[in-house]
């Protein structure tokens, strides 16, 4: 009889585990995209020029995707709970010592490296578990849980603006920290699925012969599906303890041994062995009582299943995924959407004033991609989960609306329209960055998304180096902004050209397994 799978899939705990990702993106996104609001006041605080005080930023931004297969490999060691934890703690300190440093040097160190490490280890781990406790939902909890992104985003520039009018820079960055330690009571929400294994057989002494009978229940702690074995027909068990001590249990009805006992459905009596209290008596003791059997969902063992520790641990390199071509192309197709995205949030500012709108025309502009972000990953997750059994054909009818839309946007000249196509290119971009890892999932296998979301959010984090660099300097070599914004349009179109190609070579290669 097969094994029931007891942890709740699509279901109860499942959604707090969307909650703690929810709440964990919403703290770290909205912290890092908050930055620019910090500029201004850490430049006159250091004494330092904004391109400096940028390229810390930028080193923090590429930490927390580059750090993915770091977090990978520690979560396949001591579990994900524990690595989202310490990013939480690591974070925290990294914004607590930044409160205090005067010199530029350390903020490279609080700030860019500690921090970032911290935003690392939080941001790869929380975005794959999900990925454990959802099956067909999995599109629908990884879009709502992404979205929290948006939301801090959204939330935390207004509430950094406050902070640093109110409290200055030190008191905002000593506040940030405590919000950032929150992260470690969402990642108390992320029970590993071992915790659900584990199931009681209850064994309760009927009321027959009161001398002889027990008067408390005897609990006995099986593995995964061994009670089903055990209450099934002619299906051996292993029945490790009864009262804390290793012990024989022998039905009326015929003498079994220890560790390889039958049905117990059909016996009514048993006899539990076990040593005297006596030193002198050599002879262990024989209890006689009756019983019947029940069952119920137990707390979980803090000691790992012998199964589990006879599993072999997995590669810390997986070399065969980087030979595998869908994994390249779906590398090489995220990068592209990734490289291209970031004009969206960064350069919307400068190109609206290019064009003749004003400063807080601009400001608006950016609030406008901020919400429908946030809007576009939370759609994209039900639109996936519905009408979409492969999302990276999702994926690709985002990107290719946001590449036209970026190309579209650098000649309009109706501040109406051009906030239209802002809140297209921001509902497009949280559309493919929301079915982001279950496209991964769906495309590279969901046993390997640790893995290759690790390698994958490696690549992309390069994006984040690269793209202002590039996008500054055909700025100033062109004297506009509108060429960054073809730039991404371009990338744009590259990207969904690949992954299109990736389609194709999977219907292949399963066209040449089946013929085989």
């Amino acid at each position: 009889m097969a094994a029931r799978n007891l942890v709740p899939v699509d279901k109860g705990w499942a959604w707090v585990i969307v909650l703690g990702t929810f709440g964990s993106m919403a703290v770290v996104v909205g912290t890092l995209k908050s930055f620019g609001v910090l500029l201004v006041e850490l430049s006159h605080r250091y004494d330092a020029p904004a391109s400096l005080l940028a390229s810390s930023q930028s080193l923090c931004g590429w930490l927390h995707l580059a750090f993915a297969p770091v977090s990978n490999i520690l979560c396949q060691r001591f579990g994900h709970r524990w690595v989202v934890f310490c990013g939480g703690i690591l974070s925290a300190i990294g914004l607590v010592a930044t409160s205090f440093v005067r010199d530029i040097e350390w903020f490279f160190i609080t700030y860019g490296i500690i921090t970032g490490v911290g935003f690392g280890l939080i941001v790869a781990t929380v975005l794959v578990f999900p990925s454990f406790y959802f099956d067909k939902k999995l599109p629908l909890a990884l879009g709502l849980a992404s979205s929290g992104s948006g939301m801090g985003s959204f939330i935390f520039p207004n509430l950094m603006r406050f902070l640093l009018d109110e409290y200055s820079v030190s008191g905002c960055l000593l506040i940030l920290g405590g919000i950032l330690l929150h992260i470690c009571a969402f990642a108390l929400l992320f029970r590993p699925t071992s915790y659900w294994r584990r199931e009681n057989i209850i064994i309760k002494p009927l009321d027959i012969n009161k001398k002889k009978t027990w008067k408390k229940d005897i609990e006995m702690n099986f593995k995964e599906g061994e009670h089903n074995e055990l209450l099934g027909e002619n299906s051996p068990c292993n029945i490790t303890s009864v009262l804390g001590y290793e012990s024989t249990l022998v039905p009326q009805k015929g003498i079994l041994h220890s560790k390889s006992l039958p049905s117990l459905s059909n016996a009514s009596t048993l006899y539990a062995i076990r040593p005297s209290n006596s030193e002198n008596n050599i002879y262990p003791t024989k209890i006689f009582t009756n019983y019947k059997l029940s069952k119920r969902i137990s707390t979980p063992s803090t000691k790992l299943e012998e199964r589990d520790k006879n599993t072999p641990k997995p590669p810390i390199i997986n070399l065969a995924m980087f030979k595998d071509p869908l994994f390249i192309l779906v590398n090489v197709g995220v990068f592209l959407a990734t490289f291209g995205h970031h004009n969206s949030f960064n350069f919307v500012p400068p190109l609206a004033d290019e064009l003749g709108f004003s400063e807080s025309e601009g400001a608006l502009s950016v609030s406008i991609v901020g919400i429908t972000d946030l809007i576009g990953r939370v759609s994209s997750g039900i639109i996936g989960n519905a009408f979409f059994k492969r999302r990276v054909k999702l994926y690709i009818i985002c990107l290719l609306v946001f590449s036209t839309g970026s190309m579209i946007v650098v000649h309009i000249n109706y501040f109406y329209v051009f906030i239209v196509l802002c809140g297209v290119l921001g509902l497009t971009t949280g559309g493919f960055i929301g079915v982001q890892i279950s496209t991964i999932a769906d495309e590279l296998g969901r046993e390997n998304l640790s893995t290759a979301w690790g390698y994958v959010a490696f690549t992309s984090s390069f994006s984040i180096l690269i793209n202002p660099a590039l996008s500054g300097a055909i700025k100033d070599s062109s004297g506009s902004w509108k060429n960054a914004f073809r730039m991404s349009s371009a990338c744009g179109f590259l990207g969904s050209a690949i992954l299109l190609i990736e389609i194709y070579v999977r219907k292949r290669l399963q066209e040449k397994n089946s013929a085989q």
